[in-house]
């Protein structure tokens, strides 16, 4: 059977989407029986499913069985900041005197989505597995957040374009301190990410798939 149709595979990507996206309240149950119907396959996969996602951050063991979405506090939100900072500095260490990104001007890109693919790029091309597999969790983590840091951050698509703007140069000094700055804004901001995305999902935002 292909991996793309086998149930398992199909129930880890959708619930693994849905629980990036902030898709399930956080702390909030995820029930097997409702998310197998939901899905069209049995609850075995499902319940599978939920399991590796425990291994990737993503879901929690409840107290008492079961399974719950990962909350994640503002401290948590903190740290994985922080952590993802940790892997891309990793990245430029591991690519010392390698060219670090060729930008082609006026490629028409949007700079945000540009800027996610230049950091797993800049992980990717080290080659190393174990980068690349605490940097794919930590990023994956933070991903409910994504929607939450536009609303912070008034000028996101600038501040991408400046930093986009650093790696297309020669040197990686600037785009190593822009990185700094970048995830340290955010760790900073923390909070008020963490209050946006929860303020969303109990306006009635978690439950509902997203793209």
């Amino acid at each position: 059977m292909a991996r793309s149709r086998d149930p398992f595979f199909q129930a880890l990507a959708r619930i693994r989407d849905r629980l990036q996206a902030g898709g399930y309240a956080a702390g909030g149950p995820i029930v097997i029986v409702e998310e197998a119907r939901r899905l069209g396959v049995s609850t075995t996969p499902v319940r599978e499913a939920l399991s590796w996602l425990c291994g990737e951050g993503l879901v929690e063991r409840g107290p008492s069985g079961g399974f719950l979405a990962a909350h994640l506090d503002a401290g948590a939100v903190r740290d994985r900041y922080g952590f993802r900072l940790i892997c891309l500095s990793a990245a430029l260490d591991l690519m010392a005197g390698l060219p670090t990104y060729g930008r082609t001007p006026d490629r028409g890109d949007a700079p945000v989505p540009e800027l996610r693919r230049l950091f797993e790029g800049l992980v990717r091309r080290t080659g190393n597995a174990a980068l690349m597999d605490a940097y794919l969790r930590v990023d994956g983590q933070l991903r409910q957040f994504r929607d939450a840091e536009r609303r912070v951050f008034t000028d996101i698509e600038a501040e991408a374009d400046r930093l986009l703007a650093h790696a297309s140069a020669v040197r990686n000094g600037d785009l190593r301190e822009a990185l700094r700055v970048y995830h340290d804004r955010r760790a900073g901001a923390a909070a008020i990410v963490a209050l946006d995305v929860a303020r969303q999902q109990s306006d009635g935002g978690a439950g509902v798939d997203r793209p």
